[in-house]
């Protein structure tokens, strides 16, 4: 069954859904890897492999700054309620919590207002006296300035920087060993899009993050499927990684629960989110057949990730499907298909 797998990334790849692609699956304990393709198509073709590190985009959400903050959490430095106020006193707008920030349901907008007109200084201003686009806990709307608040939270918290603290805390203990905020490396990294005359590599794709020096809250992580495929293996395990407790099982179960709902009309498939991970729900990138008991998230350079704790299924895929140009969304209904064959063909 693992070549039908392997068959559908490899068609991925000749219908132009992305030059390439390393995906890696855990089913029932086993684990699995794939490399498909290009890691760069121009200004030469350069081929794919296990080792290539792939921008994770807004993966980096989940992987790292979610996770930081439920490692704050478990460890009595934070709370849910907390007003993002009290740690950051220069945050303009006094009613929103860590909850509001995590659920993407604070009224915050979507991205930095003229951000392509501002330097860092000017970013930050922005941020710290933005207005919300709707009331708080009306309505979801994903927000990537929520979450670069929550990484200047964490930092406060932590009196590290963002990247230093998920280092320490989160990529060592885990043996992510190449997971790193500003690869040095940048021969290992899959070229993304084409701007001017020249092409993204590695540098993080987003710009806002970018101006931050390439370490947010919202995005900068770069990773390989061997190391994402650990981090999978410890949530799956219920917060054990190695016979070494990572997360204690009230985390891991915090994170598989809702937290806020968006109905859609009369459909029952609704909209869910939990602490940064999407739930299944309407439009999964899991697809179809997932079980109700599943977290997953995606990111714009063409990653994404579902675990499906009842089925006992982890998948990973990252590709740089933004290369050459950002204008190719063949990947977004791709991502659920493979989610049903996977389910349904190897769970």
């Amino acid at each position: 069954m693992i070549e039908g797998l392997n068959k559908l990334i490899e068609e991925a790849v000749k219908e132009g859904i992305f030059p390439g692609a390393n995906y890696s699956l855990i089913v029932k304990g086993k684990k699995y890897f794939g490399s498909f393709g290009a890691k760069a198509l121009l200004p030469v073709r350069e081929e794919n492999d296990l080792d290539t590190l792939y921008d994770m985009a807004s993966v980096s959400k989940v992987l790292s700054t979610t996770t930081c903050a439920m490692l704050l959490l478990e460890r009595g430095l934070l709370r849910l309620d907390d007003l993002v106020c009290s740690y950051l006193p220069e945050f303009k707008q006094p009613e929103i919590t860590i909850w509001d920030l995590m659920t993407h349901s604070s009224g915050l907008p979507a991205i930095v207002p003229g951000f392509l007109n501002k330097d860092k200084k000017a970013i930050l201003e922005t941020i710290f006296n933005i207005e919300l686009k709707y009331p708080k806990n009306t309505q979801i709307l994903y927000s990537c300035v929520g979450y670069i608040v929550l990484g200047f939270v964490i930092e406060k918290i932590t009196s590290q920087k963002l990247n230093d603290f998920a280092k320490e805390n989160i990529f060592k203990p885990l043996e992510m060993t190449d997971t790193q905020y500003n690869p040095t490396d940048i021969k290992r990294c899959a070229t993304t899009e084409q701007r001017g005359e020249k092409f993204d590599r590695g540098y993080v794709h987003d710009e806002v993050c970018n101006i931050l020096d390439g370490k947010a809250g919202n995005s900068g992580v770069f990773s390989t499927v061997k190391d994402v495929a650990n981090f999978m293996e410890m949530i799956l395990n219920n917060g054990k990684f190695k016979n070494k407790t990572f997360f204690s099982k009230h985390v891991i179960n915090l994170l598989f629960t809702s937290q806020i709902e968006e109905p859609n009309h009369l459909s029952k498939r609704t909209s869910k989110r939990g602490l940064g991970w999407i739930l299944q729900g309407r439009y999964s990138p899991s697809g179809d057949l997932a079980s109700s008991n599943t977290i997953m998230h995606t990111g714009f350079t063409g990653t994404h990730l579902f675990i499906d704790k009842d089925n006992e299924v982890a998948f990973c895929l990252l590709s740089n499907r933004v290369h050459p140009s950002r204008d190719n969304n063949k990947i977004i209904a791709w991502r659920a298909k493979v989610g049903n064959y996977i389910i349904s063909q190897l769970a």
